[in-house]
């Protein structure tokens, strides 16, 4: 004897079993992921004057090579243009995480000619590299007034 299931409950049950599949399908795939970088802020040290935090996001896909993550800073003090504290940081390429997720990361930046200064406009760039790569970075830059941390 052959037992019958109604067409609904057949079209119900065959639904069920591909549901899975097709979540899996939906599923975004982390070498898809758009290479992206930017700078949500920066604050001086407060322990240290000639060093800055730099706070960035990024995300990025899997890759072939070792990617290059550049920070630098620079601030020109206003009453003495001939004045300006600039630093450069470069992260380990093997800290540098690309798996299609977006990651946090604060960076310190040393200036190596003078203290930062509070209240004052400094610039940030930084840039995500794979020289490999087409593109071969991707980067941004902020002006921000730089200052100590707030007291969160």
């Amino acid at each position: 004897m052959q037992l019958h299931l109604p067409a609904a409950l057949t079209a119900l049950a065959l639904g069920l079993a591909l549901a899975p599949a097709a979540a899996a399908d939906s599923d975004p795939d982390p070498a898809d992921a758009p290479t992206v970088i930017a700078i949500s802020g920066m604050a001086i040290d407060p322990k240290i004057p000639s060093r800055v935090e730099v706070d960035l996001t990024y995300t990025c896909a899997p890759g072939d090579g070792p990617l290059a993550l550049t920070t630098s800073v620079e601030q020109t003090d206003p009453d003495d243009p001939a004045t300006i504290a600039f630093g450069s940081t470069r992260t380990d390429p093997g800290q540098v995480v690309c798996d299609g997720t977006e990651q946090t990361r604060t960076v310190t930046v040393q200036s190596k000619t003078s203290n930062w200064l509070t209240d004052v406009d400094a610039v940030a760039i930084t840039t995500l590299a794979d020289l490999t790569g087409t593109p071969p970075a991707f980067a941004d830059a902020r002006q921000l007034v730089l200052d100590l941390p707030s007291d969160d």
